[in-house]
């Protein structure tokens, strides 16, 4: 019996071990010079090499001066682009956001400047929600949310990512797409992004990876609705726009924002 233990527990320290490596694979590869954008935000983009390359793009930005705000488009007949929306928005940047039905219903809680759509949902995939509460940015867990109260914008997405610093296990590791996040550490710094054509799996491993934005360790990550949702749009310190654009029409949007 004592053999058998002993067994299992040098299967489980390898299993760790291969983990721990495969993560260890991810590497950058290339990095593009850094693009200033207004309120001290500032946005990267590299590409990652592991079991394949991945390109990103990241808005790194501090809510000392930003801060976060949902769209919502409740109509797909009045619903307009990305690009259209944070212009007319004044946005620093902005992602596609959650995750909707054919007929346009958000799957999953929003609240858009106090005003709510949806019904939270106790699905796993969607496990965890970005919250302003009392004016303070959160990435929470399902569990975490808790009452409405004091909460002013938040978007109920998943799967979660990344968790006390480690990639989340049981991810799905097959479909190839674009895929869209938010990430905080734990000092208050917060990255939304996107990547082009990865799976979750291998998301959730390269967001974990240390350094990945240089003296940025992600403590959490959080998915949003990716493929042809996926989109990113900025406008730097000079007032020119980089647009990643999305290919479809999506239901709601996550905004940086100059803080007031």
């Amino acid at each position: 019996m004592n053999r058998f233990f002993a067994l299992i527990a040098s299967l489980l320290a390898g299993l760790a071990l291969h983990q721990s490596a495969q993560a260890a694979d991810w590497r950058v590869e290339q990095r593009n010079a850094d693009v200033e954008l207004p309120s001290g935000a500032v946005l990267h983009r590299f590409s990652v090499e592991g079991e394949d390359t991945v390109d990103f793009t990241i808005v790194q930005f501090q809510t000392r001066q930003c801060a976060v705000k949902i769209i919502d488009q409740p109509t797909r007949s009045s619903a307009v682009s990305l690009g259209k929306a944070m212009a007319n928005a004044g946005a620093i940047a902005g992602v596609n956001g959650g995750f909707f039905t054919p007929d346009f219903a958000p799957l999953g809680l929003v609240i858009a400047d106090g005003q709510r759509a949806g019904t939270w949902m106790r699905s796993s995939l969607l496990g965890g929600a970005v919250v302003v509460k009392n004016g303070r940015l959160l990435v929470l867990w399902r569990d975490e949310v808790g009452g409405s109260e004091g909460i002013s914008q938040l978007l109920q997405a998943g799967p979660r990512l990344v968790n006390n610093g480690q990639p989340v296990q049981g991810l799905e590791n097959k479909s190839h797409r674009p895929r869209t996040f938010i990430a905080t550490n734990s000092e208050g710094g917060w990255l939304l992004g996107i990547a082009e054509s990865t799976t979750i799996a291998n998301l959730a491993q390269i967001l974990a990876k240390p350094g990945l934005v240089p003296h940025f360790d992600i403590s959490r990550a959080l998915n949003f609705d990716g493929g042809k949702s996926t989109g990113l749009w900025a406008r730097t310190f000079q007032g020119e726009i980089i647009y990643e654009s999305e290919f479809s029409t999506v239901r709601n949007f996550v905004v940086i924002v100059p803080r007031k």
